[in-house]
């Protein structure tokens, strides 16, 4: 019997070792806060007290435990960029984030995926209103409405979400997204096609299918070659591996305590948030966006039309196609995503009037809310 207890012992103290990581940056240690590492270029004010005052809001989020690791920037037209960098992508060996720090981006991959849907949009092989069937001929019919692109964009196509946070964390593996389809299949649809409002990752993965079948190239190639490349994105892409160089550690935060993800496989939802990147990349992502480099300014206006969105009913905030949308009095037009997933909390949105760009990204899940607050706090010094 003491046999069996010290060796439960034994495997508990392991299990809390590797999630807790108590060799140095825990509740069990006492840390100063990390220390700010910042770039800027930026020509529209003076440059050492912007730097130094951005530096400093991030620095009094660091000082609160906001964060484990969190990456933060902005750019401004012509008028240049920053980008900072604070806390650690690995807690047991405290090692700093950087500007190049990798993380996951979580759902901020559905603008990406609707981007791409709207470049074949205007090449004039993709109709957003007719059945998906079209170009998915073997997806099954659910009902007598058809389910449309449109419907996928604006997530009213009836196709379930998560049942639950632990439905959203996948261990399976996806060879190819027409795998993953036949999984979200299986699954019963939660409104008829056009009549709800409900935010689904598994409709962006029926989107990544429906560029795969119409660009006759794999997601992950049509949106490096159209999107990434052209926005000049060189540390952009899927995650399909467990690490990378320069990447972060996954890490969950349960109230002051930052504890180790396990890692989960992201392939069910690719074309929904399955990307990975940096603060700068997606900086150059809106930017692009801006300078109407990915589509063109009209196709932008329909995909931020939020006239008829329902999402609004649900209790959401205003969504058109891939964006969440907000009309500003003094902002002017604000576009928008969040995302949160395992080892990933951020925040991307961009000013189209102000022509500004702003994103936050943590190394944390659990950290949403603080994203979205850095996210304003550093874009109100440049507004």
């Amino acid at each position: 019997m003491k046999k069996v207890f010290l060796l439960i012992l034994a495997v508990v103290s392991i299990f809390l070792f590797w999630v807790i990581e108590p060799f140095y940056y825990n509740p069990l240690h006492t840390e100063e806060a990390p220390f700010v590492s910042s770039i800027i270029k930026y020509d529209c004010m003076a440059e050492s007290k912007l730097q130094e005052i951005a530096d400093l809001k991030l620095q009094q989020y660091m000082q609160s435990n906001q964060f484990l690791g969190v990456n933060v920037g902005f750019s401004k037209g012509n008028c240049g960029t920053y980008i900072a960098s604070s806390g650690y992508t690995d807690k047991r060996h405290l090692l700093k984030v950087n500007d190049n720090t990798i993380n996951r981006i979580a759902s901020i991959t559905k603008p990406m995926t609707a981007v791409a849907i709207m470049q074949l949009y205007e090449k004039g092989v993709i109709d957003l209103d007719v059945a998906i069937q079209t170009y998915l001929p073997n997806f099954p019919v659910f009902s007598k409405s058809p389910i449309t692109v449109r419907h996928l964009l604006n997530h009213t196509s009836g196709i379930s979400h998560y049942k639950s946070k632990l439905d959203a964390v996948s261990f399976a593996k996806y060879s190819t997204l027409s795998s993953a389809v036949n999984t979200i299949v299986e699954r019963d649809l939660s409104s008829e096609p056009g009549e709800k409002y409900t935010y689904s990752s598994f409709g962006y993965t029926v989107l990544g299918a429906i560029i795969e079948s119409v660009s006759e190239q794999s997601f992950e190639g049509y949106m490096s070659k159209n999107i990434w490349i052209k926005a000049g994105m060189k540390d952009t892409q899927l995650e399909r591996e467990h690490s990378y160089p320069n990447k972060s550690r996954l890490y969950v935060k349960i109230g002051s305590l930052y504890i180790r993800s396990p890692y989960n496989d992201l392939s069910i939802i690719y074309p929904a948030g399955g990307v990975q990147s940096t603060a700068k990349d997606l900086l150059l992502f809106g930017q692009a966006i801006l300078n109407n480099e990915l589509i063109s300014r009209e196709t932008l206006e329909q995909m931020t039309d939020i006239n008829n969105s329902l999402s609004s009913i649900a209790g959401d905030d205003p969504y058109g196609l891939g964006w969440s949308v907000y009309n500003d009095s003094e902002k002017g037009k604000i576009v928008a995503h969040s995302g949160s997933q395992p080892g990933a909390s951020a925040y991307f949105e961009i000013y189209l009037d102000k022509k500004v760009v702003v994103v936050a990204l943590s190394n944390a899940f659990g950290t949403k809310n603080s994203t979205y607050r850095l996210s304003k706090d550093i874009g109100s010094l440049i507004l």
